[in-house]
This record gives structure tokens, C-alpha cells and sequence, in this order.
């Protein structure tokens, strides 16, 4: 798996949670796509620049492994990376962690790139090259943090 770069902080909701006041496991789905934004924000290619070009970037595939249940008002950290390319797909790779630093779930979504119609669009190579290049740059400041 990609390394992974911490890209947002949530904090379990009331309403995230089942009567246990265990965060439900649908609700996992909503910090795969903060994950995501705030990922594709940090390395400098926000989704509303491909909203506005008439670019998304549909879900096609997820999966998600609970390690351990997070719970009402815990503090939740975001990690996700870009894991791989295809010519019109994209796959991310995601953990979920406690505050403590304990695995709560690890994920991966993969999307295909379509357009307004729909239809699967090509990944360019120069955007390729760029999403690598800009992750790789953060993870290396990371480390100089």
C-alpha cells in the first residue's frame, strides 16, 4: 500500500452512530469521501476545477475493513494516497485512525473518470505525473516536519 498522508480530523457525530452510540458502518462512506477531497485539496488539484470542466470522478468500487468500532464524540484522523492509475480509473487508499493512533478501518475506492454524459474519460499522463509528483512532495516534507 501507498503511504499515506493525514488529510483531515473528524469527530464522531450523535447522528453517525447506531443506538450504541457505535459510529454505523455506512457512515465510514462519508469519511472516504473527506478523505478524498481534502487529498485531492492538499495536492493541489480541488475537485471544483474538475466540477467546473465537467469532470467527476464516479465511485465504482469500495471497500473497507473495520478493525475496531469508533464511538460517539472520539476524534477520528483521515489518511489517504493515491495507491494507482489505470487509463481511466483511479484507486485510493484510505485508514482511518483514533486519535491514539489505533486502526479503526482501512479502505480503498476506486472511481473511473466520466464526464457530464457519463462516459469514461481518459487519465492523462501529465495529470498522472503530477498527482505522483505532488504526493510524493508531501510525503517527503512530512517526514522533514
Amino acid at each position: 500500500m501507498a503511504a499515506l498522508l493525514d488529510v483531515a480530523r473528524y469527530r464522531v457525530l450523535f447522528g453517525d452512530c447506531d443506538p450504541m452510540r457505535i459510529m454505523y458502518y455506512g457512515s465510514y462512506l462519508r469519511l472516504l469521501e473527506i478523505g478524498r477531497a481534502e487529498l485531492f485539496r492538499r495536492l493541489g488539484h480541488p475537485f471544483a476545477e474538475y466540477v467546473a470542466r465537467g469532470r467527476y470522478l464516479g465511485v465504482i468500487e469500495v471497500t473497507c475493513r473495520y478493525r475496531r468500532a469508533a464511538r460517539y464524540d472520539e476524534e477520528l484522523v483521515i489518511r489517504a494516497a493515491v495507491a494507482s492509475f489505470g487509463r481511466a480509473r483511479v484507486e485510493i487508499a484510505y485508514e482511518i485512525g483514533a486519535a491514539d493512533g489505533a486502526l479503526v478501518a482501512a479502505a480503498t475506492t476506486v472511481h473511473a473518470l466520466v464526464d457530464d454524459d457519463g462516459r469514461p474519460q481518459r487519465i492523462t499522463t501529465e495529470f498522472k505525473a503530477a498527482i505522483m509528483a505532488a504526493q510524493e512532495a508531501a510525503l517527503a516534507s512530512r517526514g522533514s516536519d
